[in-house]
């Protein structure tokens, strides 16, 4: 019944957006595209395996990635706005097949390199009715806040880690934002069209900002509290029963910037609720110190970070502690190479950031990453690599990354990068002493312009 509803609701927003930008010659109609390639190479590793002897695809990969979005903007007035995107995301040349990308909780294939013509963001969105600082919006979006840990498009993913068919209300004031949501995540299903097949997850939500002003260095105060359930009995619980996955998450996040050339921010989130039949007790923090040198050549900025996901300390006590990072981004975190999730880690990091011109961005960074729990997994994959006698202790390893990023004339931007990640006892031992490198390429082009 609810994907009947959906479905009604944008063949609607479909059927109006195409005809009312027709019909209004006079009004406000913007057409946009975006075009990215990003060229990968993986060397003793890949999306799914660690090692020179991967369970599928290949240790070493080399392919090309193509995300194409194109789409209108109608703004009748400035009190409505029509979104009507599409997406189209394709991988050439990559070892991992489809299947490597079946998920059993959904009974499908989710591929993250690829999803040929799907709609993006697509939605009727009804600014201040009456004057009064509300926002509503419905249809298919993306839903980020903050630093993108807890929600968080993932953008970096070829197709969108999280979009959303969802509606949204935003009351708006002066120093910050009240914003409730209900909604479904899509799947990235690589040649069905999503308004065919079923959802993830559902969530309701509420999240919000408050900033304190300048008399207390513009500190902000991010409270949320949300839900992720997945009604479909595919989820084993440690006494091997199958359920639903029914969690909660409530946490704060607070920043500050302007201290004297220092920036800090802390987020910290607890989950609680049902894993099958385990209850779920499991928490998350992240922790960053950055300091500005804005009156130094080149303005570099120094930081330092650690991040923290709980684990399971008991693989048989029906207690569910390893924290699953709601629906945060990795795109930026915990590593360029995207070995490691928001789940039973310690990461600690140290970065350096510079701007050698105005169009020139250079970020290295260093981390060490090691797990929570010794008896849990490391989450790259966890039914391969887990010791649940924990002899294989917690020390995953180290990588080092460096991105260069070239904002060039003409809506063209360059990025390229190179990473290197050193195996600690725990990957030697369940995965490979061999030492693993990654190297990237991407070219995006943006256009926006007016129609009418």
């Amino acid at each position: 019944m609810t994907r009947k509803i959906f479905s009604a609701l944008f063949g609607f927003f479909i059927f109006s957006s195409v005809n009312t930008a027709r019909a209004a010659a006079d009004d406000n109609l913007i057409f946009g595209m975006s075009l990215r390639f990003r060229y990968e190479f993986q060397d003793n590793f890949n999306q799914k395996y660690y090692g020179e002897d991967p369970g599928s695809g290949s240790s070493d990969d080399g392919f090309l990635l193509g995300r194409l979005r194109a789409g209108v903007d109608y703004k009748p007035s400035e009190k409505i706005h029509l979104a009507l995107w599409m997406q189209d995301s394709e991988c050439w040349d990559m070892a991992l097949p489809d299947s490597a990308f079946y998920n059993g909780k959904l009974g499908m294939e989710s591929n993250p390199n690829k999803d040929q013509w799907e709609l993006w963001e697509t939605y009727l969105e009804i600014m201040k009715p009456g004057d009064i600082p509300l926002t509503a919006k419905m249809g298919r979006q993306r839903i980020y806040y903050g630093d993108k840990k807890i929600f968080g498009p993932g953008e970096w993913g070829n197709t969108g880690s999280w979009v959303w068919d969802a509606a949204k209300l935003s009351y708006s004031y002066k120093g910050g934002f009240v914003d409730a949501y209900y909604g479904r995540t899509m799947v990235h299903e690589p040649t069905q069209f999503s308004l065919n097949h079923r959802h993830f997850y559902e969530s309701f939500g509420v999240y919000g900002r408050y900033g304190a002003g300048e008399d207390l260095y513009s500190i902000v105060f991010e409270p949320f509290f949300l839900s992720k359930r997945d009604d479909h009995a595919s989820y084993t619980g440690e006494d091997g029963r199958t359920g639903n996955l029914d969690s909660y998450y409530g946490g704060l996040r607070i920043s500050g910037t302007d201290l004297h050339g220092f920036d800090s921010s802390l987020t910290y989130v607890r989950q609680f609720g049902d894993y099958a039949q385990d209850d779920i007790r499991a928490y998350g923090y992240h922790v960053l110190l950055a300091y500005n040198l804005t009156q130094v050549g080149m303005k570099p900025r120094v930081s330092v970070e650690y991040s923290f996901a709980s684990g399971d300390s008991d693989p048989g006590d029906t207690e569910h502690e390893s924290f699953d990072g709601a629906f945060g981004a990795r795109d930026t975190m915990y590593g360029r190479m995207n070995l490691f999730h928001w789940m039973n880690l310690r990461d600690a990091q140290i970065n350096l950031e510079l701007r050698p011109r105005d169009w020139l961005y250079l970020k290295a960074e260093f981390h060490k990453f090691r797990l929570a729990e010794e008896k849990d997994a490391w989450y790259l994959n966890a039914a391969r690599y887990r010791d649940k006698t924990g002899s294989a202790g917690d020390e995953v390893g180290r990588e080092f990354d460096i991105v260069a990023r070239f904002d060039l004339p003409k809506d063209n931007t360059l990025q390229v990068g190179f990473g290197h990640f050193r195996p600690d006892e725990f990957a030697r031992r369940l995965a490979s002493g061999k030492e693993a490198n990654w190297v990237f390429v991407e070219w995006m082009y943006r256009l926006s312009t007016e129609i009418f």
